[in-house]
């Protein structure tokens, strides 16, 4: 087979390999683009660290400070980063499993999505190959924990981290068929993988194969130790080839690439990288110096087989990857060997480059093969060749001179002579185990090929695209649809049927789910950017569909008229049906399905015609049935309306095709030689329209409840017709030229019986709905002759039908036919819920449209709705190519164990006792209460306080005045009189009642037998006198906003009847301040703050460097107390939440704090319980409320819901008003919600200090402070502790959590606990909500699940296996509960009850003790 490129010898063998994706994370480099951006910039990837940094991750001050310590690394990012959701891990099985085999996992995943291909779908084998470098997270990270690993399955802990399950892992997760192979050879593992691949190709042991290697360096961020003459460099440097080169540098990194037999690549259509022409493996044996040495002869021999293997000369090769670790030994013995293995076939010296990845990023161990393959092709692809870097002068001991080989430095043109560009890349194992592989460029031919298949198609078919994108959560499906929208605007020359094709085919179907019908790119992008899209979520894969076939009246000339020229399933069908009734006819269908222009209107005339009309529509619908069919639409059911039900019976195989095509016609012509009749659609119940029909008159169809169709004479119809007009109800004649289902179809009634009998009637092989009995059919009614008869006279009970279908809502029902009469039926049928899924085919002729725009949408949609489709079925006759295309957006978060010495055991020694920590914070908070700024004189204040109410109480009296309310001294009011009459908003009720009280103490308003009476009238002067008054008082200081006050006391009437939002006033006056930084400059904000602040900061200041500190703000509205805590709290040792109830907040909040990293921003409403906002229980070590507890509904629940926020010895900050304030009650007053507990009056939301005390004390805090101790200014700092056990929680990157048994556990007041060392993760995104435990046994049970799912939260209503759960698992689950409720459960019983709302009535009582409870329990876990 010879491919014509432009080039000579680009000679194929059906021996080559296509290399059809590549996936990789390199140190610098999240992805394959920035991977070769690296490559061809020269970019060296080798981070330096600090002494601090290097002290932190535990090196010791003596090895720091060695000269012989190299303080550099080749670093991968966000290695503890795994999206253990997407893999249905538990949170604790992710932290378990060795991070390499996580990333062999998701790279695995993005390969073969790279590939264009869903294993699930695909047809062949697939096969893995992989090798992993040792495991030191399990060294580093799990071994030393003694305490967790007593909690873990040895065998559970051993499939987490052998090397032996990288492969098997990747097959199962992604269900691949083939050879899953795990390989082990060091550092060629990789090179060898794809070798060994290969062969499995080309040995037929599958038909697609993935092969790669990962390495992780854990931990990573350290430097080493360099011994001379060893592997490693002295300074960080990897110098390949160099006279200065003394060794490489270790690094982390994995790379994958997907592998065909070339023909089968070129076959179906694929995105070709390379071709690999051949590869050999071999060992060095013992011919060499000693074990961990190289062989020249070994070496030689290994790259002259693979040469040979390929077919290839040398001097066809012009570029080598060399192993190239840059040792003094190493690099010489390469050349030698390279250059004796090429001399066998050329004496040409200096025409092949050579270069060595390992000067970017240094040596990936068992990764290193493929990552320099992986360059090699890309270098391919761009038709450049990267540059090696640091080598200046050659290695003395290197003749390069007189071998053909040079070092190339600078990124070049990869030019070639005539010849394909090929390559070498060689990957040689410590111990011996050699590989190289040939690499070739992928023939121009097989690259252009497909442009000129595309655009022949775009000019014989319409250019309309399905798009469909899916994922496994909401947040999920966005990424992807905007990293579609990314890529389609950077690669602009794309074919949008390739980038549909790939798409849809070769991608895995999840629950979120959208799609889009576009015609090209821009209006690709356009419809995605604009959300013209249709998205869903759907919980069913596999939804049940029912076809619906319409009757006689629904057909159309044109009818399908696109589809029967675009679609071959379709055509073939309708030629093959006309061509059979050509005779029975006398007429060919497609002349009149499908006239040309000028004999529309003759066609559309004869198609009115019975005899006509009846074959028509059921070969439209056979057709479009089986047209569905063959894209993977396949009905579980079907019903027919009259006619259409002979197109079920058909798919059902009671007729022939050929049985019931000529049925049809024999039907349609019997009837169109019956006498004229009409038929008429009334708007009633068909047992109201019985009596008055008479014996001319028939019921012919109940298509709806609550109206049927009524058929007979022409004149008897026209007297009904008459006769309900009369009535004044409207009626409609139907397009019809017989009487049909009346008793005017009697005469032809046994000879159509006796034309039934001359065909074979078969049981059905699908159940379908019979017309005339409004159920399923029965085998005795599908084969007795007399069924047809009767079913051609008798009523239509469609309604009473679609009323069985619409039983089963989960079924999507399919009108398979023209336009949308039965569709339009269904929706309007009272049984239909709203969820259920009614689609159509082909357009209502009244619809302009286009045919492949209707169908498109309806396929999409049903793939929308869950049902499973055959998009290979749907591209059966499309030439498309697989492209490239950004792959499933992982969403990983940190599932990660913290080796010892970063977890609990230095907290144990150096954490003060928790009461020696509340000691501190109160003494700190007295110490600060005391320094008094000389502004909050307190008799100046209760002065001016004074005057401040009696303006306040003013404006309360003229607000009752302006809603004219007490405008006579006798004038008497219930309080409910006065909300109705003056229309008080339910909202200010309680407020409004507030103000009365307030009028009554100032002596404004009496009160008598319950009646409100007697209002003095307040003056304007008196208002604008005192208004000027506190105006010159609080002149000198902005400890009152008297802007405010002013605005909303002048407002009071037109806000408590709705007319004036008072968020439009504090917008105006107090956030847009607070965010400019002047309302925070007041003197009492200030004091206040000192406190919140000198508190914590001595807090701060007691932990050790250990401690990672949770801080969560309640209510921080525009950070006022943010601004002043943010600065004192290290960065590194403190997690801090900002919530608020409303997103504005949050948004100014991070623009506002953008300085703080440490700081995120979360929605909270404390009115509401914390958990089922997604936060997590006794997550934080202090809480921090600044004047917001008091606007909550109720205070004692509130408090409940911030105690179940805190963790046990945690504290509580509260900055709260503790007396009555009435310039309060007149502004800040208007915002509350109406009050709801038993601590406070209506309309106060206020409680003194020893309320708060009390209230506090009731929610389970055990220590309450407030400073200052005097109460003059009204405000005061409440300070509490919560019930005393471990306080803090490690440093980590990530919060820990307590779950409820924790803090039961008795504990001595001041020790201190060791806390779990394995994070509690957040619930998974599960379709159901999350419910809370509802009694103890439920409690008992979530705490079991949570601690070995390791979720911090499980509902009553989760799926064990939903949640990560599997085999197991179970039987460390069954085993605990058996343990805690002394009974006997199997793993039976978990899969038949996976939820602990199923599983917890079961422990509620006595169970019988199951005597096959082992032999079950192993079954899953046989090794």
């Amino acid at each position: 087979m010879t491919i014509d490129s432009g080039y000579d010898n680009h000679e194929l063998n059906n021996s080559e390999i296509a290399i059809i994706a590549v996936a990789g994370r390199f140190p610098g480099a999240k992805d394959i683009a920035s991977f070769w951006q690296n490559l061809r910039d020269g970019v060296e990837s080798i981070s330096w660290f600090t002494d601090e940094e290097l002290l932190n991750y535990g090196v010791s001050p003596d090895l720091l400070n060695n000269p012989n310590y190299v303080k550099a690394g080749s670093v991968l990012s966000d290695i503890e980063l795994f999206d253990a959701n997407f893999f249905a891990y538990s949170a604790k099985e992710a932290e378990l499993i060795d991070p390499q085999q996580r990333l062999f996992l998701e790279l695995a995943w993005e390969a073969v999505e790279t590939a264009g291909y869903d294993p699930q779908t695909y047809h062949g084998l697939i096969g893995v190959y992989g090798g992993v470098g040792m495991n030191r997270y399990f060294l580093n990270n799990l071994y030393p924990h003694h305490q967790l690993l007593a909690t873990i399955d040895p065998i559970q802990l051993g499939f987490s981290n052998d090397k032996d399950f990288l492969p098997t892992r990747a097959a199962y997760k992604l269900n691949l068929t083939g050879p899953a192979v795990n390989v082990q050879t060091a550092c060629s593992t990789s090179l060898v993988a794809i070798h060994i691949a290969c062969q499995s190709l080309l040995n037929g042991e599958c038909d697609m194969a993935l092969a790669g290697g990962v390495t992780l360096s854990v931990p990573q961020k350290i430097g080493y130790l360099h011994q001379e003459g060893m592997i490693l460099s002295p300074d960080g440097h990897c110098r390949a080839f160099d006279a200065q080169a003394q060794g490489t540098i270790a690094g982390s990194g994995a790379g994958i690439v997907v592998l065909k037999r070339l023909k089968d690549a070129i076959s179906d259509r694929d995105h070709i990288c390379a071709i690999i022409k051949g590869s050999a493996i071999n060992n060095d044996g013992a011919v060499k110096v000693g074990y961990t040495a190289p062989s020249v002869s070994g070496q030689a021999a290994v790259i002259g087989e693979a040469q040979a293997i390929a077919g290839v000369d040398a001097e066809t090769i012009s570029y080598i990857e060399a192993h190239g670790t840059a040792t003094p030994l190493g690099d010489p013995i390469e050349i030698a060997a390279l250059t004796q293995a090429f001399n066998q076939t050329t004496d040409k010296k200096g025409f092949c480059a050579i270069g060595s990845l390992k000067t970017n990023l240094g040596h990936l161990d068992t990764a290193a093969g493929v990552a320099g393959l992986i360059k090699t092709v890309l270098a391919l692809q761009h038709k450049m060749l990267p540059p090696s870097l640091h080598f200046e002068t050659p290695n003395p001991k290197i003749d390069f001179a007189n071998s053909p080989f040079y070092v190339n430095t600078t990124l070049k043109e990869w030019e070639t002579n005539n010849f394909p560009r090929r390559a070498g890349v060689s990957s040689f194992g410590m111990g011996g185990t050699n590989a190289h592989v040939i690499l070739e460029e992928a023939p121009a031919e097989i690259q252009n090929s497909k442009f000129k298949i595309q655009n022949y198609k775009d000019v014989i078919e319409p250019s309309l695209h399905l798009l469909v994108l899916s994922a496994k959560t909401a947040s999920a499906l966005e990424k992807a649809t905007g990293n579609l929208i990314t890529y389609l605007k950077e690669h602009p020359e794309v074919n949008l049927g390739d980038v549909a094709y790939t798409l849809n085919s070769g991608r895995r179907g999840f629950n979120y789910r959208r799609m889009l019908i576009c015609q090209d790119l821009e209006d690709a992008v356009k419809g995605l950017e604009s959300k013209q899209v249709f998205t869903n979520y759907t919980e069913i894969t596999e939804r049940p569909v029912v076809f619906m076939f319409p009757g006689q009246g629904s057909q159309y000339v044109n009818m399908g008229r696109e589809i029967y020229e675009t679609e071959a399933v379709f055509k073939e069908q309708v030629d093959y049906c006309s061509e059979f009734l050509k005779p029975l006819l006398e007429l060919d269908l497609r002349d009149i399905i499908y006239p040309s222009d000028d004999k529309i209107d003759a066609a559309s005339k004869q198609l009115e015609q019975t005899g006509i009309a009846q074959p028509a529509i059921f070969v439209i619908e056979y057709a479009l049935a089986q047209l569905w069919q063959s894209w993977g639409v396949k009905p579980q059911a079907a019903i027919g309306h009259s006619i259409g039900e002979y197109v079920a019976a058909t798919l059902a195989e009671v007729f022939s095709l050929e049985d019931a095509l000529s049925l049809v016609a024999a039907r349609g012509k019997m009837m169109q030689q019956l006498p004229t009749g009409a038929m008429l659609s009334i708007p009633l119940p068909a047992d109201q329209v019985q009596s008055l029909l008479g014996t001319e008159l028939a019921v012919a169809a109940i298509n709806v409840r609550s109206q049927c169709v009524v058929s007979g004479s022409i004149a008897a119809i026209n007297t009904l017709q008459n006769q309900l007009a009369a009535q004044g109800i409207e009626c409609r004649l139907l397009h019809t030229s017989h009487a049909f289902h009346s008793h005017m179809m009697e005469p032809i009634l046994e000879a159509f019986a006796e034309r039934v009998q001359q065909v074979t009637l078969n049981p059905p092989k699908l159940p379908y709905i019979s017309n005339l009995t409004g159920t399923w059919i029965t085998v005795t009614q599908a084969t007795n002759p007399e069924y047809y008869a009767q079913h051609l006279r008798s009523t239509v009970l469609f309604a009473q039908g679609v009323e069985k279908l619409l039983a089963t809502p989960k079924q999507v029902l399919l009108e398979v036919g023209p336009g949308h009469t039965l569709t339009t039926l269904v929706k309007r049928h009272p049984s239909k819920v709203a969820t259920q899924t009614v689609l159509t085919s082909i357009r209502h002729p009244r619809e302009k449209q286009s045919d492949i725009r209707v169908l498109f949408n309806t396929f999409g949609q049903l793939w929308l709705a869950g049902v499973k489709v055959d998009w290979w079925g749907f591209y059966s006759q499309d030439e498309y190519y697989r492209l490239p295309l950004p792959t499933y957006p992982f969403e990983r978060q940190r599932y990660w164990i913290d080796t010892p010495q970063k977890a609990v055991w230095g907290q144990l020694q150096t954490l003060p006792p928790t009461s020696q920590l509340w000691s501190l914070l109160t003494q700190a908070g007295q110490k600060q209460a005391s320094v008094r700024n000389a502004e909050l004189n307190e008799s100046t204040y209760q002065e001016n306080k004074q005057w401040l109410g009696h303006l306040c109480t003013a404006y309360i009296n003229a607000a009752l005045r302006q809603l004219g309310a007490f405008h006579h001294p006798q004038e008497k009011y219930s309080l409910d009189n006065l909300w109705e009459k003056y229309h008080i908003s339910p909202r200010y009720q309680q407020l409004f009642s507030r103000w009365l009280q307030i009028l009554i103490e100032q002596g404004q308003l009496q009160q008598q037998d319950g009646l409100f009476t007697g209002l003095v009238p307040c003056s304007q002067n008196y208002i604008n006198e005192h208004l000027a008054e506190v105006k010159a008082r609080f002149a000198a200081s902005s400890l009152v906003d008297l802007d405010l006050v002013q605005k909303c006391g002048e407002n009071l009437a037109a806000i408590v009847t709705g007319e004036q939002e008072p968020l439009e006033i504090f917008n105006e006056l107090v956030y847009q301040k607070e965010n400019k930084g002047s309302y925070s400059e007041s003197p009492l904000i200030n004091y206040y703050n000192s406190i919140l602040r000198s508190s914590l900061e001595q807090i701060v200041k007691s932990l050790p460097s250990s401690v990672h500190l949770r801080v969560l703000e309640i209510g921080a509205v525009t950070g006022v107390s943010t601004q002043a805590l943010l600065p004192l709290l290290p960065p590194q040792q403190t997690n801090y939440t900002f919530t608020d109830i409303g997103s504005g907040f949050l948004t100014q909040a991070q623009q506002k704090f953008q300085e703080y990293p440490f700081v995120e921003y979360r929605l909270l409403d404390i009115d509401k319980p914390p958990i089922e906002q997604g936060f997590e229980q006794y997550s934080f070590d202090v809480i921090i409320a600044t004047n917001v507890i008091h606007a909550t509904q109720n205070i004692d629940q509130t408090l409940h819901h911030v105690r179940s926020l805190l963790a046990p010895g945690g504290f509580l900050l509260v900055w709260e008003i503790t007396q009555p304030k009435i310039d309060f009650d007149i502004s800040w007053g208007l915002l509350l919600k109406p009050l709801d507990d038993q601590r406070r009056d209506p309309g106060q939301p206020f409680i003194i200090k020893e309320q708060w005390f009390a209230a506090l004390q009731d929610q389970d805090f055990v220590q309450v402070a407030a400073f200052p101790e005097t109460e003059a200014f009204e405000h005061q700092i409440i300070m509490a502790q919560a019930a005393v056990s471990t306080a803090f929680s490690a440093k980590s990157g990530q919060k820990q959590t307590k779950t409820k048994s924790d803090i039961s556990l008795p504990t001595k007041p001041d020790s201190l606990q060791p806390e779990k060392l394995s994070n509690l993760h957040s619930r998974p995104n599960l379709a159901n909500s999350y419910i809370a435990p509802r009694d103890e046994i439920e409690q008992k049970i979530a705490d079991i699940w949570q601690e070995l799912l390791g979720i911090n939260q499980v509902g009553i209503h989760d799926d064990f296996f939903e949640l990560g759960g599997d085999s197991l698992i179970a039987v460390q689950i069954l085993s605990r509960l058996r343990n805690t409720f002394a009974l006997r459960l199997n793993v039976a019983s978990l899969f038949a009850s996976p939820t602990i709302a199923e599983i917890a009535p079961k422990l509620g009582k006595t169970l019988e003790i199951d005597t096959n409870l082992g032999a079950f329990d192993r079954e899953e876990i046989a090794i």
